[in-house]
């Protein structure tokens, strides 16, 4: 394991949970390792290295049975805890201990598989508005956004595109002005920005012109959270996004959002409502350059609005979190 210190105690989302179907496997990568998914008989989910120490094959493009994943070479057998049980070619052996995969922690919440490289550092509670009674959690798939985790979050944070990049949507090149705002430290630890306000045309699946308010909130260095909320206390929408490092300069991204009191639209509809904003986002971000987010305070130029931008750099840069970030710009 390479250049993993940064992430050793955080929680990262390795996929959806209906992308691993029951006793099958699947490959994924997560910050620079190859990494294979799969789950028991009874539907636990396992996270492991993808990884044979055999010779080195990748357990993803074998299968899953009796509990058991089997090496597609040359036919190992592992059991849930990533010892080896049975050696076809030499059947009478009795696998030495140091037979194993390499297992990493697990656990499945928000409808997202996640896991750690080490020993999580706090528990995984960054989306309380999942348990909201009467909201629709509506998970997107997972996108590929050529660029580093970081610059994916901080764009989640940043208002003043909303006028460009989502026109007719989150905003309108007429109504550009971004308000003052506050930033304080969360209980959580990361920042997080109260009293924002934008004029939206089409802010909340389904309504007009309205000002919408939004309560950003950085969880973990790759994880953040928004409320936002139309005028009048209208159904308010949560979103957490998921940023999942391929390498330092390649994410998978996708939202999780909860919609309250929303019994008009259909689940697709809310699907394809932040797919598009989603799909807007990523060329501009692919854009950016350089592709790690720099946290040195002069490495670009700021405005007023990029006061939760700031912060976050701030953040990042106070607890030395390292993957995805350069102190130099462009």
């Amino acid at each position: 394991m390479t250049d993993h210190h940064a992430l050793a105690g955080e929680w990262l989302p390795v996929c959806n949970s209906i992308d691993v179907p029951d006793s099958e496997a699947r490959g994924f990568m997560v910050a620079d390792a190859r990494i294979v998914v799969w789950r028991d008989s009874i539907g636990t989910a396992h996270v492991w290295r993808d990884y044979c120490p055999h010779r080195g094959a990748q357990l993803s493009l074998g299968h899953v049975m009796r509990d058991q994943i089997v090496c597609p070479y040359h036919g190992w057998m592992y059991d849930i805890e990533g010892q080896c049980l049975h050696i076809p070619s030499n059947p009478a052996l009795r696998p030495p201990k140091r037979a194993c995969a390499v297992t990493y922690v697990a656990e499945e919440r928000y409808g997202v598989i996640w896991m750690s490289f080490g020993q999580p550092a706090y528990s995984l509670d960054f989306f309380p508005e999942a348990s909201i009674e009467g909201g629709r959690r509506i998970n997107l798939a997972p996108q590929t956004v050529r660029s580093s985790a970081p610059r994916v979050v901080e764009n989640f944070l940043d208002m003043a595109h909303f006028s460009f990049v989502h026109v007719g949507i989150l905003g309108e090149r007429d109504h550009a002005e971004v308000p003052d705002y506050e930033v304080s430290p969360s209980a959580d630890g990361g920042p997080e920005a109260r009293q924002c306000f934008y004029w939206q045309p089409n802010g909340m699946p389904g309504q007009g012109g309205a000002m919408i308010e939004y309560v950003y909130r950085v969880k973990r260095p790759l994880i953040a959270t928004l409320t936002k909320v139309a005028s009048g206390g209208e159904g308010a929408l949560h979103i957490m996004l998921v940023a999942s490092p391929v390498t330092r300069t390649e994410t998978r991204a996708w939202l999780v959002s909860i919609h309250e009191d929303d019994v008009v639209h259909s689940d697709q509809a809310l699907y394809d409502f932040n797919m598009e904003i989603l799909l807007q986002d990523t060329p501009i971000v692919e854009s950016q350059w350089p592709k790690e987010l720099p946290l040195a305070i002069d490495a670009e130029l700021h405005q007023r609005s990029d006061r939760m931008s700031l912060a976050y750099r701030r953040w990042l840069a106070e607890m030395g979190f390292e993957y995805g970030t350069t102190l130099n710009g462009g």
